[in-house]
C-alpha cells in the first residue's frame, strides 16, 4: 500500500478508536433515544386512557324531554371509528417503544469496555499490517483484516450514527408534529370525558309542580335539546380531527422507528463501501 494511503487509513483508524473510547457520541445517541422512548410511552399511556374514556362515553345516554317527550341519544356511533383506530394505534406505540428500547440496549452493548478493547486489538493489528513491507501473503492478510476491522467499526458506530441522524430529523420535522397531535388527542379526551359526565339525565318534575315551574322546565328542555345537538355536532367534528391526528402520529412513529433508522444504516454502509474503494 502506498505511503499516503497507509497514512490516511491509519489516521482514520486511530480517530475512530479514540471516538469509540471517548463515549460522547454514544451518550448523545442514548439521550436522544431515551427522550424518544419517553414520548412514546407517554403517547401509549394517553391512548389507553383515551380508549377507556371513549368506552365510558359510548355507554353514556344523553337524555332530554323536548315538548315533554323523552328522547335518549348515545354518542357511540360517533365514537366507534376513533375507538377502533385508537386501539390499533396503541399497539403501534407499544411496538415503537419496544423498538426504541432495543436501540438503547444495542447502543449500550456496542459501547462496553470489552467491545472497545476488541476494537483496539483489531485497529492496532490493522495499523501494523499497513506499515509492513508489501508481499503477497502480507497483502492478503492485510486486506482481510482491514475488511474485518471496517465491519467492526461499522457495527460499533452504526446504531449511534443512525440514532443521532434520526434524532436530528425528529427534532426539526417530526417532534413538532407529534407534540401538536398529542395536544389535540389530550383535548379530545377531555371533551369526550366532559360529554360523559354532563350527559346524565336531569331529574324530571312531578305532577305537583306549578304551571310556572312546568313552563320553565319546558324552556330548559328546549335549551338542553339545542345544547345536546350542538355538543354532538362538536363531538363529531372533534372525532374527525382526532382521527386525522392519530393517522399523523402513525406516520410519525413509522418514520421515526423504522424508515429513518434503516435508511440511515443503508446510507452509512454505502458510504463505508465507497470510502473503502477509494482508499484501498
Amino acid at each position: 500500500m502506498k505511503f499516503s494511503a497507509a497514512a490516511a487509513v491509519s489516521a482514520l483508524l486511530v480517530a475512530s478508536l479514540a471516538l469509540s473510547w471517548w463515549g460522547g457520541l454514544d451518550q448523545a445517541a442514548a439521550d436522544r433515544t431515551e427522550a424518544a422512548l419517553q414520548r412514546a410511552l407517554v403517547t401509549f399511556a394517553l391512548t389507553r386512557t383515551l380508549n377507556g374514556v371513549i368506552s365510558v362515553a359510548q355507554g353514556t345516554e344523553l337524555a332530554f324531554q323536548p315538548a315533554g317527550v323523552g328522547v335518549i341519544l348515545t354518542p357511540g356511533e360517533i365514537l366507534d371509528p376513533l375507538n377502533d383506530l385508537i386501539e390499533q394505534f396503541s399497539w403501534l406505540t407499544l411496538l415503537a417503544a419496544t423498538s426504541l428500547g432495543l436501540q438503547i440496549m444495542l447502543g449500550e452493548m456496542f459501547a462496553t469496555v470489552a467491545v472497545n478493547a476488541a476494537l483496539t486489538v483489531a485497529v492496532a493489528a490493522s495499523i501494523v499490517l499497513l506499515w509492513l513491507r508489501d508481499s503477497e501473503r502480507t497483502a492478503a492478510v492485510r486486506g482481510s483484516l482491514l475488511r474485518l476491522t471496517t465491519v467492526f467499526l461499522f457495527l460499533r458506530f452504526a446504531i449511534a450514527f443512525a440514532t443521532l441522524a434520526t434524532g436530528y430529523v425528529n427534532e426539526h420535522f417530526l417532534t413538532p408534529r407529534e407534540s401538536a397531535s398529542f395536544a389535540v388527542l389530550e383535548r379530545t379526551g377531555d371533551e369526550i370525558e366532559s360529554t360523559a359526565v354532563d350527559g346524565a339525565p336531569a331529574p324530571s318534575g312531578t305532577s305537583a309542580d306549578s304551571v310556572l315551574e312546568r313552563f320553565n322546565r319546558f324552556i330548559d328542555d328546549q335549551r338542553q335539546a339545542l345544547d345536546i345537538e350542538r355538543r354532538l355536532t362538536q363531538l363529531k367534528s372533534n372525532v374527525e380531527t382526532a382521527v386525522q391526528e392519530v393517522v399523523n402520529l402513525i406516520v410519525v412513529y413509522i418514520i421515526e422507528t423504522l424508515l429513518l433508522p434503516l435508511g440511515f444504516l443503508v446510507v452509512a454502509w454505502a458510504l463505508v463501501k465507497q470510502a473503502w474503494r477509494r482508499i484501498v
